[in-house]
């Protein structure tokens, strides 16, 4: 069986494919080869033809070095020196499209051309001539892959003599171009060197005058190494400030200790150790304690108003006078208040008065401590204060001394440079180099030899022919307005192809027997189809009923664009495959405007049909037709033609007899006229379950295609897909058996015959 490929999802009605479609035009230049590459073969020729008959062509060159090669020779360059760009010694690059101006310039071109002239009066040369003839181009070199810095300079013309003298006068202008350029831009360069050097004087006299300033005020000699100092500096007061504070708090600690064991502060414990080392006190005191003792003994013996009490009371007073006035005079009048604490008179053992002495001396060590921390933290903030300061006067420093450093070098290399160029002014030497002689290409012979014939008259030749074949091909097949192949049917209907009906020619002849009263039985075995014909339609059919699987086609319309497309044919077959697979099958013709139809190819009567049947004269049961052919196949023939087809197949009647039809048969297809010429398979598309479009190949037009579509879409009615008839057998995978007893001659015959039987069927 002929195979059709499926798609997974189906589109109706599909839209034209976006973008540009190389396809038809590659299938037109594979029908059309031999005419495309005929206009080429001949355009090709003319270009032969022309390209031979063009005048013989002379031409010479010779090659310049422009610009220095080694780097002393780019630091001594004066564009190299009026720019500044001379610390790497790469120098400045010529500006070459400047260059080649002025080199094919009116000026230069002038002067070259007149004393061309001079050399050869009898010429009728010209600056015009001799701009057309002339190329200035800058080499390059495909093995290192860069630009050189040397330029070519070409020349052609029609006269070998000529283009020997123009080469040797061009290279002799150019050079002297080269050195006058170069004196002036030595010129240039000193100018440059004498405008720059007396600011660059005052710049350098400026940042000296600045960085003096820097190094008096900050007293700075090397930056570098005095940052370091300072802030080594700094980490060291920073540990002898934590060293003092550490000392500082044990001492503080042990002052502590010591005033809790003595229950004296630091001034009492000076106090009381005075007192207890002076004898004058320790007397008066050792006295106040006698009359203290006699007091006690005659408080005993008498009253305390007593004369003897009274004595003794007031020579306890007076001793105490005396002790005040021993320790007034031992401590001073500051430390006169110490007294007030008891442990401060009372006697001093030695372990205590060692330990006065441990507090005394502590406390003048914590006195010289706090004083050697307050210096030392005064200290730190100076030098903290200047280690702030440091990096951005050092960085100032910095900055200034290597801006001074750069003026002073750019200022040497001025100097020194100016001397150079001086020294060059004075030399004639040419800055351009002649690398490449000039010369004309000469032959064996030592003559003149001419260029080869220019090819772009041959190429022209072919690039024209070429695209004047093809646009030509295209032309033709797009006035012959038909369908070349089944690829052209897709890319054009933008539709599934549900299947390829090859050109069966036995059916013509079938068909012709039929029409002379042989009988369809007779007729089928003396003129069987093929086997390739037969799977064709039995692809069609399976793809139709697969295809549309999740809802099956019950009933369809079978159509074509124009007449004689071979739809007939296809409902018939199509028919007779679905019933031969086992469904109850109807096939309706709907063309109610021929008196020949299905029934001339099936031998069945048509005196009553579908006419009859919309004009209520009979019913259906009366009318249906059983093919001979299959059993299971049934047929309801046109009847006589109506005029007003349209509105009777619009009708409800219509619609009700077409739910009938669906309701009773398992597949109904109608055969209809073509939709340019009538509107009558609209309205039968509108109650059915889509349209098989057809199209034969090398008879239907696109066009008309392409209008029926667009009709049917503006309808909204569902196109299921379409149908290639009178495919070549040799573009399927079985080529035909032809019947017997069938020549060439005949098939034309009978293929002409048949498309004017059609054609009289639809304009009847």
């Amino acid at each position: 069986m002929q195979q059709i490929p499926l798609e997974e999802e189906v589109e109706f009605n599909a839209s034209p494919q976006k973008g540009l479609n190389f396809r038809p035009i590659l299938r037109t230049v594979q029908r059309k080869v031999l005419l495309i590459l005929g206009i080429t073969a001949l355009s090709t020729a003319a270009g032969v033809f022309l390209n031979s008959k063009s005048p013989s062509i002379y031409q010479g060159r010779f090659q310049m070095l422009v610009e220095p090669v080694t780097s002393e020779q780019r630091r001594t360059d004066p564009n190299a020196i009026i720019t500044g760009d001379v610390k790497d010694g790469r120098g400045a690059q010529l500006d070459y499209s400047t260059i080649f101006e002025i080199l094919t310039g009116a000026g230069t071109l002038s002067d070259i051309a007149d004393q061309v002239k001079t050399e050869h009066p009898n010429s009728n040369f010209n600056p015009g001539q001799l701009k057309a003839g002339l190329t200035v181009e800058r080499l390059e070199s495909e093995k290192f892959d860069g630009d050189t810095k040397i330029i070519q300079i070409s020349y052609q013309d029609e006269d070998g003599e000529i283009v020997e003298s123009v080469l040797k006068t061009t290279a002799q202008k150019y050079l002297k171009y080269s050195l006058e350029e170069r004196k002036s831009r030595i010129d240039q360069g000193v100018q440059f060197i004498d405008d720059q050097i007396p600011d660059l004087q005052r710049r350098v006299d400026t940042l000296q005058a600045q960085l003096q300033k820097l190094q008096k005020q900050y007293n700075l000699i090397d930056p570098a190494s005095q940052g370091g100092e300072l802030f080594t500096k700094v980490r060291e007061i920073e540990t002898e400030q934590l060293a003092t504070e550490r000392e500082l708090q044990e001492l503080k600690a042990l002052e502590q200790n010591l005033e809790n064991q003595l229950n004296l502060t630091p001034n009492e414990a000076i106090a009381a150790s005075a007192l207890s080392e002076d004898p004058s006190y320790q007397q008066l005191l050792t006295e106040l304690k006698t009359v203290e003792s006699e007091i006690a003994t005659e408080s005993a013996r008498f009253q305390s108003d007593s004369p003897q009490i009274q004595a003794l009371e007031e020579k306890r007073q007076n001793f105490q006078n005396l002790i005040t006035q021993e320790i007034l005079r031992i401590l001073g009048q500051n430390t006169a208040g110490a007294v007030n604490n008891p442990q401060v008179l009372a006697f001093q053992n030695p372990t205590r008065l060692e330990l006065i002495k441990q507090l005394v001396e502590t406390t003048n060590q914590i006195q010289v401590l706090e004083t050697r921390n307050q210096a030392i933290t005064k200290n730190k903030n100076d030098v903290e204060r200047q280690a702030a300061q440091f990096p951005a006067v050092a960085g100032q420093y910095n900055g200034i001394q290597r801006q001074l450093d750069v003026t002073t070098k750019t200022l040497d290399q001025l100097l020194t440079q100016r001397e150079t160029l001086r020294v060059e002014a004075a030399q004639n030497t040419v800055p351009w180099e002649l690398i490449v002689e000039p010369q004309v290409d000469r032959g064996l012979d030592g003559q003149p030899e001419p260029q080869p014939g220019d090819s772009k008259l041959i190429l022209l030749g072919v690039a024209g022919g070429l695209m004047f074949g093809l646009l030509l091909a295209i032309a033709y097949e797009k006035l012959r307005n038909i369908f070349y192949t089944t690829e052209d049917i897709e890319d054009t209907t933008n539709l599934p192809l549900l299947g390829k009906i090859p050109l069966e020619k036995s059916l013509k002849k079938a068909r012709k027997a039929a029409k002379v009263g042989r009988s369809i039985d007779a007729t089928r075995k003396s003129y069987p189809a093929s086997s390739l014909f037969l799977e064709a339609f039995e692809s069609l059919y399976a793809n139709i009923r697969f295809r549309f699987s999740e809802q099956p086609v019950r009933s369809l319309v079978i159509c074509s664009a124009g007449s004689g497309d071979g739809k007939s044919t296809i409902a018939l077959n199509l028919a007779q495959t679905a019933a031969a697979m086992g469904q109850q099958v109807l096939l309706v013709d709907a063309n109610l405007r021929s008196p020949l139809g299905l029934h001339t190819q099936l031998g069945l009567p048509n005196a009553e049909g579908l006419s009859e049947l919309l004009n209520n004269k009979l019913t259906v049961n009366e009318l249906l037709e059983q093919s001979i052919v299959e059993e299971n196949l049934s047929v309801l023939t046109a009847g006589q033609p109506l005029l007003d087809s349209p509105k009777r197949l619009a009708s409800s009647q219509m619609q009700h007899l077409m739910d009938k039809f669906q309701a009773r048969f398992d597949l109904v297809i109608y055969d209809t006229p073509n939709l340019i010429d009538y509107t009558d398979a609209n309205f039968l598309a509108a109650n059915t379950d889509g349209i098989l479009m057809v199209a034969a190949v090398r008879k239907t037009k696109p066009s008309l295609v392409q209008q029926s579509l667009d009709q049917l879409n503006t309808f909204g009615l569902l196109i299921l897909g379409v149908v290639a008839n009178r495919v070549k057998s040799s573009s399927l995978t079985q080529p035909p058996h032809p019947p017997p007893e069938f020549s060439a001659r005949e098939e034309e015959e009978e293929e002409v015959s048949e498309e004017l039987v059609e054609v009289m069927q639809e304009r009847s």
